[in-house]
């Protein structure tokens, strides 16, 4: 199978700075440990957006959401097309609320398909702009793809959630998923709201603790048991998911997470699923780093999947 990685360098969600240099850290990983990762694959590297943030923000509740508009519809078309040309698309963020364009991308690409989508992240992202305690949109991606909308203790004012609207429109109208179809893995900092949806829905969690219980290669079967009904799946990989004992250089690390080789195997797992479509890497951080650790052992973590999707 061939692979493109896209570059999806915005950071326009992310409350600290910095997350639009991922792509970049993650080449300067590669040159140091002598990594033939860019030599694999094919690169398209996306417009950005992020001039938006020298402008004042007029949307408190979803910062400089008018700035997702064009960079969301341009990364999930670039998604459909390789996708509808049988091309495994790795997206690299940027930060999370690049799964907006990414997982619209690939409702787009099988529309009449049942998506399910495994994200491995720290934190739930179910947040919209009632809700959000932050204002910032990487926390809300969840949320706007099932198009699940709590009130919240937050006035939204109507440029906010008109363009929300419009995000939810990218790529196919109506939701792109259903909450039986999210699985998380890893989760472990949400607020009270998330929460509340989580248990209303009965929405899959798999903590790092079952990952270590039970090992990697028992929780991606399961989770594949779980997404049966799915007929394409999307793995969306934010590396707060990791401990932060491997590294700080992203915007919202949290303990007791995920080890190196843990997050490997899963990865590998669910990347020799025929069943997944699209990966999303996002949230390295190099400005928050030192020595580009983050990038180095996420490096470390991509560089096996691309003889097991080269080999699918």
């Amino acid at each position: 199978m061939e692979l493109r990685l896209i570059e999806a360098a915005s950071e326009i969600g992310a409350g600290k700075r910095g997350a639009s240099m991922g792509m970049a850290a993650l080449r300067v990983a590669a040159w140091k440990l002598g990594s033939e990762l860019f030599g694999h694959a094919e690169e398209s590297i996306l417009r950005d957006e992020n001039d938006v943030l020298y402008e004042d923000d007029i949307s408190p509740n979803a910062h400089h959401i008018d700035g997702l508009i064009r960079f969301e519809s341009d990364l999930a078309y670039e998604v459909y097309k390789y996708l509808r040309n049988n091309v495994f698309p790795i997206v690299v963020g940027g930060d999370h609320s690049i799964a907006i364009g990414s997982v619209s991308g690939t409702k787009m690409a099988f529309p009449e398909k049942r998506i399910g989508v495994v994200w491995i992240d720290a934190h739930a992202d179910l947040h919209t702009p009632w809700t959000t305690p932050s204002g910032n949109v990487h926390g809300m991606p969840l949320a706007l793809l099932m198009q699940i909308e709590k009130r919240g203790k937050n006035r939204p004012q109507v440029f906010t959630m008109d363009t929300w609207d419009r995000l939810r429109k990218i790529g196919v109208s109506g939701p792109k998923m259903v909450p039986s179809d999210l699985v998380f893995i890893a989760l472990r900092d949400y607020e009270p709201e998330e929460r509340a949806i989580i248990e209303e829905f009965g929405i899959r969690v798999i903590t790092v603790a079952d990952v270590r219980t039970k090992g990697p290669a028992a929780i991606v079967k399961e989770t594949l048991a779980h997404l049966t009904a799915c007929d394409k799946i999307h793995v969306s990989f934010d590396v707060d998911s990791l401990d932060p004992t491997i590294s700080v250089g992203t915007g919202t690390p949290v303990p007791d997470g995920l080890f190196s080789d843990e997050a490997s195997a899963l990865l590998q797992g669910f990347c020799a699923d025929p069943k997944t479509a699209t990966l999303d890497v996002v949230e390295i951080n190099p400005s928050l780093d030192t020595n580009n650790a983050m990038a180095e052992a996420t490096l470390k973590i991509l560089e096996p999947l691309f003889p097991i999707l080269r080999n699918r």
